[in-house]
């Protein structure tokens, strides 16, 4: 069963467990943790799509499917179209600048999925809150159960796949679906499961739609429960389910485990643009900037990370060296450390095609080499240790050396309600009533999604 481990046939099957923990959840259970955790992290979704709606993807893709009338917004243009357009906008808006939150453990970018869902059935504060625990826990459970560094080595992007699981159990929730119809809705999914890597081959858009896709497809797969579809029996532990097909050494006892812990509380926030595993090295060069002299002095700056941060924002290293365009960029340790180094920040606005040409940046670049680490592998995904260490020609005997095992935004290194808050006014700028938006968003529990849409009106 490649690496599966052996049920009984009196043990809870995967899918039973997270139909009873999705039939369970209720919002008055809720620590008051938990729910202040939700709406950071609704927060922290909110301004992403305002920014990304400049990117030309996005144009493309609003004039390719927003044609069709609907009641559903779309964030960042303000028009209306169908639920399940709607929620494929939104979910690529939400991940088309790599800024959206990342469960570690799972390696997942769970809130780019499943909060565009939830906008799309328009609920009211309360049940928004309780479908968003249970989506995170499906999804996040789910990745981790799956295994990232095997799901990514079979080629597998985990925020598509476990996201379309997290979002069937969200709009399960909201739908009031029975035991019957949860199951049918995910065996149904598993037909849709897909979302490729081979994006990184030219630094293509593809990533971009993954979350929408997700959460599009989601909708599609409720729908059809809903009206009584059949969906495949055993869509998580089956010979040819979810987790023996997309992953070769699972790990089911971590999915077994929904409901130990809330995993929103166990999601981080990204404060830079870029792929999670570049974070932690990044937090290293802006926690201990090098005079100007000495950055010019940079003779070679030495990263090792975990194999799978590794493979995603290291290899090839002469290509990761010299990116082509945003999304190149924005899955190169090079750039990312070079950048930071020459301009002491990170932000959007050095994501362009202007910084990527910089002869500064470029030169830095082939400076900065990064390796593999068996050793930092043994801590992972419980940890994404880096360790950067950097000489200069002045003195070529000795050498800077930082160890960082969490990215900044980490539950051991969080972020709060008004930090996130600043993030959010620099994407939204003046387009919407920011002071309005945050009020909102204190208050979420009281209040009606719909009424969210009015209060994002753009100026």
């Amino acid at each position: 069963m490649s690496g599966m481990e052996t049920y009984k046939e009196t043990d809870k099957s995967i899918t039973e467990a997270f139909v009873d923990h999705i039939m369970k959840m209720k919002f008055s259970k809720l620590p008051e943790t938990v729910v202040e955790k939700c709406k950071i992290l609704f927060l922290d979704f909110l301004g992403i799509p305002f920014k990304a709606a400049e990117l030309d993807s996005s144009k493309i893709l609003m004039r390719s499917i927003a044609k069709e009338k609907g009641k559903s917004t779309v964030l960042g243009f303000g028009v209306k179209t169908t639920r399940r357009n709607a929620a494929l906008i939104n979910g690529t808006l939400a991940h088309s600048l790599d800024f959206d939150d990342t469960h570690r453990e799972s390696s997942i970018h769970p809130g780019a999925s499943i909060i565009p869902l939830l906008l799309a059935f328009e609920p009211d504060g309360k049940s928004f809150i309780e479908a968003m625990v249970v989506g995170y826990d499906v999804a996040c459970r789910l990745g981790m159960a799956i295994n990232p560094a095997e799901h990514y080595a079979r080629g597998f992007h985990g925020t598509a796949t476990c996201g379309l699981f997290g979002c069937i159990a969200a709009g399960s929730k909201i739908l009031e679906f029975g035991a019957e119809k949860i199951e049918n809705a995910f065996g149904i999914a598993l037909s849709m499961a897909a979302g490729s890597m081979q994006f990184l081959e030219n630094g293509s858009w593809n990533k971009r739609l993954h979350p929408g896709l997700a959460a599009h497809n989601a909708i599609l797969a409720l729908n059809l429960a809903e009206n009584g579809f059949i969906g495949a029996a055993k869509p998580f532990e089956g010979k040819y389910g979810f987790l023996n097909s997309y992953s070769a050494k699972p790990q089911p006892g971590k999915a077994l485990e929904i409901g130990k812990r809330y995993e929103v509380l166990f999601t981080g926030i990204k404060p830079y643009p870029c792929c999670r595993y570049i974070h932690p090295a990044v937090d290293l060069i802006l926690q201990n900037p090098l005079d100007p002299e000495e950055i010019l002095n940079v003779e070679n700056v030495e990263v090792k990370l975990t194999s799978a941060g590794y493979k995603i924002v290291g290899e090839p290293l002469e290509k990761k060296q010299n990116p082509k365009n945003v999304v190149d960029a924005q899955f190169s340790m090079p750039f990312a450390l070079a950048t930071s180094l020459l301009k002491g920040k990170l932000t959007v606005s050095e994501f362009t095609e202007e910084v990527i040409r910089d002869e500064k940046v470029r030169r830095l670049m082939k400076e900065i080499e990064v390796i593999p680490s068996e050793e930092l592998d043994r801590e992972y995904p419980e940890k994404w240790p880096v360790i950067v260490k950097i000489k200069t020609k002045e003195d070529e005997t000795a050498e800077i050396v930082l160890r960082k095992d969490y990215p900044s935004g980490e539950p051991e290194d969080p972020l709060n309600f008004d930090q996130v808050a600043e993030k959010f006014k620099s994407l939204v700028g003046d387009k919407i009533d920011v002071d309005a938006a945050l009020s909102f968003i204190k208050k979420l529990e009281k209040r009606e999604i719909s009424e969210l849409f009015e209060v994002l009106r753009m100026f």
